[in-house]
């Protein structure tokens, strides 16, 4: 017997987290938060939810419900496994983890990312984190095994998990994207992906966030492009050059890094998250920016920095946080004055990013665009390809997998029932084999 329960990320965006249990044995598929509550609570004045208890957190929607699931299924669970290093995967990990007494599997750069999170917000955390290669299989006993499949997304070492059992195999595949042409790591491991689809796939849970849009995700190499015609044919030689993109995007942040110095800038990154993840990188051998760019972590490091900015800003290139207008981003704080910075007109300030589709994040990137253009500086914004697989790859994963039943995740209603219309148009029934599930729902296949 296959059960799925899913606690987080099928009835709204984010708070993304699934468990599986076959036979007497439970895994449990990332432990993620929602970083628009996140943001919430930010503005009411909490700057560190961590501090928070986990009951605390699960009232205000930052991190899933997971007490039903632990009273019922808890003594059953073996392994917590995380797909990859972003926050809506990650981070309710270190409230919830714990209680499981179970290990958690992770690849390297992950756990990297998840040591940064425990030493800066000064916790606790005594679970055992197991590192594991894309590649690589992990026994959980006679009748489950999993694997890592390496899969090109926004954040390194991304990976699918199948769980091998005795009841069939199951693929879960939150967050991918096909990517020919990525600028840090490799391609898809499709030879792999084919492999499994010939041995059979009996479950597919698959990622619906940009299953809206009607078309491919492109190549990282193409936001490369769009950054190279902005950076390199505009005029910008006396101008301040800020970019906001995300602190995850580890390839993003290595590019900009390397075009500072073509453009004979000296790159200047900030912002706390930015750190959090470059120095994880840099710890496992993934880049070595630390080399070529100046990291400044802390209020007073970042003060001094802006004004050496100001006084010199034809010889920066600053890469900070901001992206989605985070109200305690780096950005935001020189845009309302809490770190002192004078844009100037034509000053270039570059978004490396497109809005997350919330409602918070819209609302707050409109304000930071509104007071950015209130200063007249030359505004770029969508310099971005998503770490999401559009419709058309969805389309292709299918039709590469063949599923027997199919799951669609990672999605508010809109985008799940979008997910489950492409089902049909590939032969797929609903509630036949292919299924809509609701948060705190057990699902029996």
């Amino acid at each position: 017997m296959v059960e799925i329960w899913p606690v987080g990320g099928y009835s709204s965006f984010g708070k993304n987290m699934t468990a599986v249990r076959v036979g007497d044995e439970v895994v449990i598929l990332d432990m993620g938060a929602s970083m628009d509550k996140m943001v919430l609570l930010e503005e009411r004045g909490i700057e560190e939810p961590a501090k928070l208890c986990p009951k605390d957190l699960i009232l205000a929607g930052v991190i899933p419900d997971d007490a039903q699931l632990f009273k019922e299924w808890g003594h059953m669970v073996k392994v917590i496994v995380i797909s990859h290093a972003h926050l809506d995967h990650l981070w309710a990990a270190i409230k919830l983890a714990e209680k499981y007494k179970c290990p958690l599997l992770m690849t390297p750069f992950t756990a990297e990312v998840l040591n940064n999170i425990i030493k800066n917000e000064k916790i606790s955390f005594k679970s055992k984190v197991i590192r594991m290669n894309a590649g690589s299989h992990y026994k959980v006993s006679d009748k489950l095994k999993i694997e890592f499949v390496h899969m090109t997304h926004s954040t390194p070492q991304t990976v699918m998990t199948v769980l091998h059992s005795s009841e069939g195999r199951i693929l879960y595949a939150s967050d991918w994207k096909f990517d020919e042409y990525p600028t840090l790591g490799h391609r898809t491991n499709y030879e792999r992906l084919r492999h499994l689809a010939k041995e059979g796939i009996d479950l597919m849970i698959c990622d619906s966030t940009r299953v809206g849009e009607e078309r491919r995700t492109f190549s990282e190499s193409i936001a490369k492009e769009m950054f190279k015609d902005i950076l390199f044919w505009t005029e910008n030689k006396s101008n301040a050059i800020f970019v906001a993109t995300f602190a995850s995007h580890v390839a993003r942040v290595n590019m900009l890094v390397n075009m500072a110095k073509e453009l004979k800038r000296h790159p200047v990154i900030l912002g706390r998250s930015m750190v959090n993840y470059v120095s994880a990188a840099e710890r496992i051998k993934l880049v070595n920016i630390s080399k070529s760019a100046k990291i400044y972590t802390y209020k007073g490091q970042i003060a001094a920095a802006l004004k050496d900015v100001e006084r010199n800003r034809e010889k920066y290139f600053v890469i900070c946080t901001g992206c989605q207008g985070e109200p305690h981003s780096v950005l935001n704080k020189i845009a309302t004055g809490q770190f002192k910075f004078n844009f100037k007109p034509e000053d270039q300030v570059i978004f490396g990013a497109s809005v997350i589709p919330t409602a918070v994040n819209r609302a707050n990137r409109a304000e930071l665009d509104k007071r950015l253009k209130e200063m007249h500086v030359r505004i770029f914004t969508d310099i971005h390809v998503s770490g999401h697989a559009a419709r058309e790859d969805i389309r292709d994963f299918i039709k590469i997998m063949k599923p027997k039943h199919y799951i669609p995740t990672h999605g508010d209603p809109a985008m799940i029932f979008s997910a489950i219309d492409l089902a049909r148009e590939l032969g797929y029934v609903l509630e036949k084999n292919s299924h809509i599930l609701q948060d705190g729902i057990k699902f029996k296949l």
